[in-house]
């Protein structure tokens, strides 16, 4: 392992490498993953590499290959269909909530004034972050190393949405809170960034006024649908409806 790694963040690698189960070559890699560059900007007269090359390389991997996995598992499927859950599966909470199960939150590496205003309990960064080890994944041990890796993550979500019907989730989540007599949903733009070619909008679910589920979409209608469709898988697996 790397000699400008401490002891403490060896061990602390190397505990993470058994729950990705892959073990690195070189672990610079990983480390890499997870050095935020408000970190890197903090190290004076040092080029300390961060993940922010790593996010956009990772980003690009993973919506391949859930992709490929989509198709594997329904060759013919609607094209609707793989690409709704495709959206679905790479969204930010998704991904979020993988990193945190990952303990990824915990080992990023931030600078003192990210860390400050809350930088680590940004959902923003734990989806980057989770990113940002699938590309080291991929560096360190090529395609199949990302492609095992990625396929145990997502594997009980791939086999859920490959069941999911060509349903409007928006209308199924609105019917479904009419049947337990509850307020209709709500839908708020927190965000919508970028040049107007490509345009990304972040849309919140409100259900009875509170914050429910996120969705992010090349427009507001597909954020919307994300975020619909969050909301109604968090409502079942609660048990709310």
């Amino acid at each position: 392992m790397s000699a400008a790694l401490g002891e403490e963040r060896r061990a602390e690698l190397r505990r993470l490498e058994d729950r990705l189960g892959y073990h690195f070559g070189d672990p610079a890699h990983l480390d890499r993953a997870l050095t935020h560059t408000s970190y890197a900007n903090e190290i004076p007269g040092e080029a300390v590499p961060h993940n922010e090359p790593l996010e956009f390389l990772g980003d690009s991997i993973l919506g391949f290959l859930i992709a490929d996995l989509l198709h594997r598992r329904d060759p013919e499927g609607p094209e609707g269909v793989k690409s709704r859950a495709r959206a679905l599966l790479v969204a930010t909470p998704s991904l979020a909530r993988r990193s945190d199960e990952l303990g990824l939150p915990q080992l990023l590496r931030l600078g003192k004034g990210e860390e400050k205003t809350g930088g680590r309990q940004k959902s923003s960064l734990w989806a980057n972050t989770y990113e940002a080890v699938i590309a080291a994944l991929y560096l360190d041990g090529g395609f199949d190393a990302a492609f095992r890796f990625v396929s145990a993550e997502f594997a009980p979500d791939l086999q859920r949405v490959r069941d999911l019907p060509m349903v409007d989730a928006k209308s199924a989540l609105q019917e479904a809170l009419q049947a337990g007599g509850r307020a209709l949903p709500e839908y708020v733009v927190l965000a919508e960034v970028g040049p107007s070619h490509q345009r990304r909008f972040r849309v919140q679910c409100l259900l009875d006024g509170r914050p429910w589920a996120e969705g992010e979409g090349s427009s507001k209608k597909e954020a919307q649908q994300i975020a619909a469709r969050l909301a109604l898988q968090r409502l079942e697996e609660s048990g709310d409806v």
